[in-house]
């Protein structure tokens, strides 16, 4: 009887999480977190909601046009920021080079299902192999000087002019916004 009594109450709380009815003291906490980490940004400037949203979620999935003229999607790790440039890396042996050597075009998403809410940025990849972007991007990035060392000579920065963001929202408090990120090398 004890035992039928535990499963019934275990399935009842598996029923309540699944459906979203219940949720553990740790998810309620990591849901307000996001939610007023959303709420506390300075909407008036797309650059700085971009660029704090990269940091709050630093694994970003890109999308770009493959070889084959397929979407490609895969993860992206955002470098910096610097006077309204967005600043990313790549390594000269990637497909994603290749992908964006042939079609300079990218779009990048982040997503937060407890706050229903999402961040689109894309523009046009330019690539550099400015010594100071690259050594930049491996002060920025643990998992870049993890895999490549003092090995730099495959690792090549990029920026993105012709920028844009789109922060778009179902959550209560929030709202839509849409920016174009216009920086210093767009011409």
């Amino acid at each position: 009887m004890v035992r039928k009594m535990l499963s019934a109450i275990l399935l009842f709380a598996l029923a309540g999480c699944a459906s979203g009815t219940a949720a553990l003291p740790e998810q309620e906490a990591a849901e307000s977190d996001t939610a007023e980490f959303l709420k506390s940004l300075n909407f008036e400037d797309g650059i700085e909601v971009v660029t704090s949203i990269f940091h709050r979620f630093p694994m970003q999935y890109a999308t770009t046009k493959g070889l084959d003229g397929s979407p490609q999607i895969r993860p992206l790790e955002f470098k910096f920021e610097e006077d309204g440039v967005l600043y990313f890396d790549t390594v000269d042996f990637y497909t994603s080079y290749k992908e964006m050597s042939e079609y300079p075009y990218i779009q990048i998403c982040i997503g937060d299902q407890e706050t229903m809410s999402y961040l689109r940025v894309g523009g046009k990849v330019n690539f550099t192999t400015d010594p100071d972007v690259i050594a930049r991007c491996f002060e920025e990035s643990p998992v870049l000087t993890s895999q490549f060392g003092e090995n730099r000579n495959h690792v090549i920065g990029y920026y993105l002019t012709e920028a844009w963001a789109e922060f778009s929202t179902f959550h209560p408090d929030l709202q839509n916004h849409r920016y174009t990120l216009t920086n210093s090398f767009d011409e």
